[in-house]
């Protein structure tokens, strides 16, 4: 499988962005949150899936979170397409020990090649979602679904499961 030069500049985007997240929170050591997820873009290319990761900070005195997280979707078109992605989120949760509901919103950059020989386009946007995460201090599962407000062909309904470590 060749990747062409998009997918290895996501590729290398998205080890940036950990690498930096990483880097620049190391007072912060117990706060750091990372993590990986199953994501599902409903829209783009008639549905498609994808692998993600996140790193972020958990506020200890506030039941917040902000995290930064790479997208990297699998569609299933013949020929060079792809539809990948970043964004920053803020969650807000209601502090409840083992089961916490939360509201997610942030800023979102998508990029988009088509399965037609057109030029791939950057998107960004804002999104907005609900989700609930599961489990005990330190490490807990989460599923979550949210609306992504972008310019990209269509606007994207995205749905993410996967667990978070640290906080």
């Amino acid at each position: 499988m060749r990747f062409s030069g998009s997918h290895r500049r996501a590729g290398r985007l998205a080890a940036w962005t950990v690498a930096l997240a990483l880097i620049g929170a190391p007072g912060a050591s117990a706060q750091l949150l990372y993590g990986g997820h199953l994501a599902h873009a409903a829209d783009a290319f008639g549905g498609t899936t994808g692998v993600g990761a996140r790193v972020g900070l958990g506020l200890p005195a506030l039941p917040i979170q902000v995290l930064a997280g790479v997208e990297y979707f699998f569609p299933g078109c013949s020929g060079a397409c792809g539809f990948q992605g970043l964004s920053v989120d803020g969650n807000v949760s209601l502090p409840f020990p083992l089961l916490a509901p939360y509201a997610t919103g942030g800023w979102v950059l998508r990029r988009y090649d088509p399965p037609d020989a057109a030029d791939a386009k950057t998107f960004s946007g804002v999104h907005f979602g609900v989700g609930i995460g599961a489990g005990i201090a330190g490490a807990r599962a989460f599923g979550e679904a949210r609306y992504e407000f972008v310019r990209a062909p269509e606007r994207q309904l995205v749905l993410r499961a996967g667990f978070i470590i640290g906080g």
